[in-house]
């Protein structure tokens, strides 16, 4: 069992460059129905839902210690969207939340270069494909002794790197984040919450 919890994020995650080939996703909801689309990027939920598979060494992490920014509000979606009175502590306001990505916007401006300093495993999707042929045969022998040897490695944990901050997605999927909260502001929204189903 112990093995299968820390091979999961290994297989899953290693092979997803691109959000679309996730199952769960973020999205953004109002406290009031309006016509604006919700456009939370797939890239950027592929971005935050990191957490969950890297922990502390998520992309996502690294970057809110890197640019001192404070990211935890998209964390905030371990809730039962069925359960009203669990969806009411949920809510952020709309302005708070905009602001916050404003500044995101802002540090991610003077510091393009701050993927640099974010740490990857570039043998990761090598790895995982190793580990994957290798719990095929049912070998579990040998799934051990490659399992300690990844351990061993100092990026042990960190994710592999799809190029997602380097090729500047990160900003763009903010300004489009920011385009639908100046939708939802427009149409007199006031409070925001996120979901990841």
């Amino acid at each position: 069992m112990r093995l299968f919890a820390i091979l999961t994020p290994l297989l899953l995650l290693s092979h997803s460059p691109h959000p679309q080939n996730l199952h769960m996703t973020y999205s953004i909801h109002p406290d009031k129905p309006t016509s604006c689309k919700d456009d939370f990027p797939d890239r950027l939920s592929s971005f935050f839902e990191q957490v969950g598979g890297y922990g502390e060494k998520a992309e996502v992490v690294q970057v809110g210690l890197i640019l001192r920014i404070d990211l935890s509000v998209f964390q905030d979606v371990g809730y039962d969207p069925e359960d009203q009175k669990e969806v009411d502590s949920h809510w952020h306001s709309l302005d708070t939340f905009t602001s916050m990505v404003d500044t995101f916007i802002v540090r991610v401006k003077r510091n393009p270069f701050c993927y640099k300093k974010v740490k990857y495993n570039p043998h990761l999707d090598k790895i995982a494909d190793e580990m994957s042929r290798d719990a095929q045969t049912a070998d579990t022998a040998k799934l051990w002794r490659r399992l300690e040897q990844l351990q061993k490695d100092p990026l042990y944990g960190y994710p592999a790197d799809h190029g997602y901050l380097r090729e500047g997605w990160l900003l763009k999927d903010l300004q489009v984040l920011k385009g639908a909260l100046g939708c939802y502001k427009k149409q007199g929204v006031t409070k925001v919450r996120l979901e990841y189903m």
